[in-house]
């Protein structure tokens, strides 16, 4: 529930518009249909026009290409696959860089490269064009409930700025450090989610072997000191649910989780654990094809270990 102060400041803050209508990012995007900023509606973009349909139906306004959005709106929020499609967004051949005006605010909530992003503020501050990152964690059903964790990377005085706008979002807001810092933390959380995914479904796999129910297994874990992520929401909501569909793809993962080994390798920092997760990961995505969901990791561990995971 958005209270009447912040929603009282957010609607000061000028037009909003919104690239990337995705799995997450329509999910973030659909709670800024709600309230409107001086009554004026969400400017919504994405190339697939399917996907503008349901905002339309929620009175927001569907933009023909982002270079329309970045000519009619103050803060633009981009949530795109990678930082790659961010640079083709940005600086493309028909990228907005060009047309984006002094005091525009670019904040990229992709789970994106901390050294990529530092590198695009750069290029947009010349033009007097303010970048910020804010990757979310906390999937679809998060963004919905307006629970996600965003970690938000850029100058105090800015944090400040869009802080009511991002209350919108979510109640998690979390100022990371200067630009690039958000992107560095969901690196290092998808990582350890990565970590914690494994760990749990080889686990859970053991206490099966050895007789105790699966759903009573994750449910006493979930109540103990090895509780996670997989115990609270993957497992019970994703596998033991037969659902095996979270929303994010194998590939994603491999992406976020390879950033944060790179950012060690750049350290010569070893990561054992990590490293481990992720050639599991690729073992996985052998098996079941890139862009398969990350629930179906469950599924390698069902064919290594014998136990079946899901549902009989």
């Amino acid at each position: 529930m958005i209270d009447k102060k912040t929603l009282s400041t957010w609607e000061r803050k000028g037009k909003i518009g919104f690239i990337g209508l995705g799995n997450m990012g329509s999910a973030i995007a659909m709670r800024l249909t709600r309230p409107k900023i001086d009554g004026l509606p969400l400017m919504v973009y994405d190339p697939d026009s399917i996907k503008l349909a349901p905002f339309i139906e929620k009175g927001a306004i569907a933009a023909k290409s982002s270079l329309e959005l970045c000519k009619s709106c103050d803060i633009i929020f981009a949530c795109l696959p990678t930082s790659a499609v961010t640079e083709t967004v940005l600086f493309g051949d028909a990228g907005i860089s060009r047309d984006l005006k002094p005091g525009q605010i670019f904040v990229d909530m992709t789970s994106g490269d901390p050294a990529i992003s530092r590198d695009q503020a750069a290029r947009l501050a010349k033009a007097g064009v303010i970048f910020v990152d804010a990757p979310v964690s906390g999937g679809p059903r998060g963004a919905r409930e307006g629970t996600i964790a965003i970690m938000v990377g850029g100058e105090d005085k800015l944090y400040e700025q869009i802080l009511p706008t991002l209350k919108v979002i979510s109640s998690n807001i979390f100022h990371a450090g200067p630009v690039g810092a958000g992107h560095a933390l969901k690196a290092g959380n998808n990582l350890l989610n990565l970590i914690c995914r494994m760990a749990s479904f080889e686990v859970v796999s053991l206490l099966i072997n050895v007789g105790v129910d699966a759903e009573r297994a994750v449910d006493i874990l979930q109540k103990s000191s090895g509780r996670n992520y997989a115990t609270e929401i993957t497992l019970p909501d994703n596998i033991l649910s037969g659902k095996m569909h979270q929303g994010f793809s194998m590939a994603l993962m491999e992406k976020d989780a390879g950033l944060a080994l790179d950012m060690a390798a750049g350290l010569a920092q070893k990561m054992p654990l990590g490293e481990v997760a992720f050639a599991e990961l690729q073992d996985a995505m052998h098996t079941h094809g890139d862009t398969a969901d990350m629930s179906l990791v469950a599924l390698e561990y069902e064919t290594k270990t014998g136990a079946r995971i899901r549902p009989k």
